[in-house]
C-alpha cells in the first residue's frame, strides 16, 4: 500500500503504529481523512522520536556548554585578569661603558643601578640570580605593589631635590615609578617600574654617617629579638696573607638572640669631623695595637641575621679591636664584648 511505503521510506515504525495505518478497501466518506490523518499521525511521531533523540544526545553523550562565542568572551576575560595580576620582571641595565682605564673600584661603583630614597638610604638591584632566595618566580602581582614613594629623578650637577625625591645616577631610571615591595612588609624593598622594566631593589645601608644598627633594624621593622628567624655566622681568621673560614655555625635560642639584639640596638654610631678628616684617634690606636699581635687575634665573624619576613641582614664583629668592634660605631663595652664572644665561641 502507499501508506506501507511511505512508512518505510519514513524509516523503521513500531509494528503498532503500522498496523493502525492499514485502511480497509471498502470506500467511505472518511478514507481521505484518515489516509491524510494517519499521514499527519506518522509525521507528528518521527518528529516526537526525533526530539527525543536530540534530547538524549544533548543531555546523556555531549554536555550542554557555552556558545563558541561566550567561550571565546571567557577566555579573553581569564586572559587579561592573568595579564593584569601578573607583571614581568625586567632588569634595567647600566648604560654607562666600562673604562678600562679607571680604577677597579670607581669602575665597579658606577656599573651599580641604585636608587637613593630619603636622601641617604641606597638600594641596590638585585639580580636575577637571587630571586629564588626572595620566593619570586620573576613575575609580580598587582597586590605586591605596596605605598607609592614618587618618581625617580636622574642625579645631576644641579641636582636640588635629592632629600625629598627617588633618586638614581642611571638616566634609564628616571621618570620610573617607585612603590614599596609589599610581601615583605617593610621599607627594605622596593619596586621601580616604567620605560619597559620592572625591577626589584633592595636596602643595602645609609650613605651618610650618623645612622645606628637600630636605624637599619627599623627599615627592616626588626622591632623586637622576635622579628629574627636565627643568626648565621662564619669566624674569619688570618693565615699569613689569605684570610680562610675557621668555623661556621648557627644561633638559635632566644636568650643569645635576644642578647645580640640589645647589644647591636644600643650601639652609639660615630660620625667624622669632615669629609676631609681620617678615623678619630681611639680607633687609629686600636688598629695598630691589633696589627701587632699574631695572626690568631685577627678575627672577623660575618654574621647573617635572618628575619622572619625572609629577609638578612649583615654585620661584621671584630672581637679583639679595640674592646670590639662593629664597622661605624663606638666600640663595645667591655660587658657587651663578653657576651659577644661567649655567644661565638670566642
Amino acid at each position: 500500500m502507499k501508506q506501507n511505503r511511505l512508512m518505510y521510506l519514513l524509516g523503521d515504525i513500531d509494528e503498532r503504529f503500522a498496523e493502525a495505518a492499514e485502511f480497509p478497501k471498502k470506500r467511505s466518506v472518511i478514507r481521505p481523512i484518515l489516509r491524510y490523518g494517519s499521514i499527519a499521525v506518522c509525521f507528528c511521531l518521527l518528529a516526537t522520536a526525533g526530539l527525543g533523540i536530540h534530547h538524549s544526545i544533548n543531555t546523556h553523550i555531549v554536555p550542554i556548554s557555552p556558545s563558541t562565542s561566550e567561550i571565546s568572551a571567557t577566555e579573553n576575560s581569564t586572559a587579561s585578569d592573568v595579564q593584569k595580576q601578573q607583571i614581568l620582571l625586567s632588569a634595567f641595565a647600566s648604560t654607562i661603558t666600562k673604562d678600562h682605564d679607571s680604577d677597579a673600584y670607581g669602575e665597579d661603583e658606577l656599573h651599580h643601578v641604585d636608587v637613593i630614597l630619603q636622601g641617604n638610604r641606597l638600594y641596590d638591584q638585585i639580580p636575577e640570580s637571587e630571586y629564588a632566595f626572595y620566593g619570586i618566580n620573576g613575575t609580580l602581582q598587582e597586590s605586591d605593589f605596596g605605598e607609592s614613594l614618587g618618581t625617580i629623578t636622574e642625579i645631576g650637577p644641579h641636582s636640588e631635590d635629592v632629600l625629598s625625591t627617588p633618586c638614581s645616577q642611571e638616566p634609564t631610571l628616571a621618570g620610573c615609578e617607585v612603590f614599596y615591595y609589599k610581601p615583605v612588609n617593610c621599607e627594605a624593598m622596593i619596586i621601580v617600574r616604567g620605560n619597559g622594566h620592572c625591577s626589584l631593589f633592595r636596602f643595602m645601608w645609609f650613605t651618610e654617617e650618623g645612622f645606628s644598627y637600630a636605624d637599619e633594624y627599623n627599615v627592616f621593622h626588626v622591632l623586637s629579638a622576635n622579628d629574627i628567624e636565627r643568626i648565621d655566622y662564619e669566624i674569619r681568621k688570618s693565615d699569613g696573607a689569605l684570610i680562610i673560614t675557621a668555623y661556621k655555625g648557627v644561633i638559635k635560642e632566644t636568650s643569645s638572640i635576644q642578647a645580640f639584639f640589645d647589644i647591636t640596638t644600643n650601639l652609639k654610631p660615630y660620625v667624622h669631623e669632615s669629609a676631609l678628616s681620617g678615623d678619630p684617634d681611639w680607633m687609629n690606636e686600636a688598629r695598630e695595637e691589633y696589627w701587632q699581635k699574631n695572626d690568631d687575634h685577627h678575627v672577623d665573624i660575618e654574621t647573617t641575621i635572618v628575619l622572619k619576613n625572609g629577609l638578612t641582614m649583615a654585620l661584621t664583629y671584630q672581637p679583639n679591636l679595640g674592646t670590639g668592634y662593629i664597622s661605624g660605631h663606638y666600640f663595645l663595652s667591655e660587658a657587651d664584648n663578653e657576651i659577644m664572644r661567649k655567644m661565638f665561641g670566642q
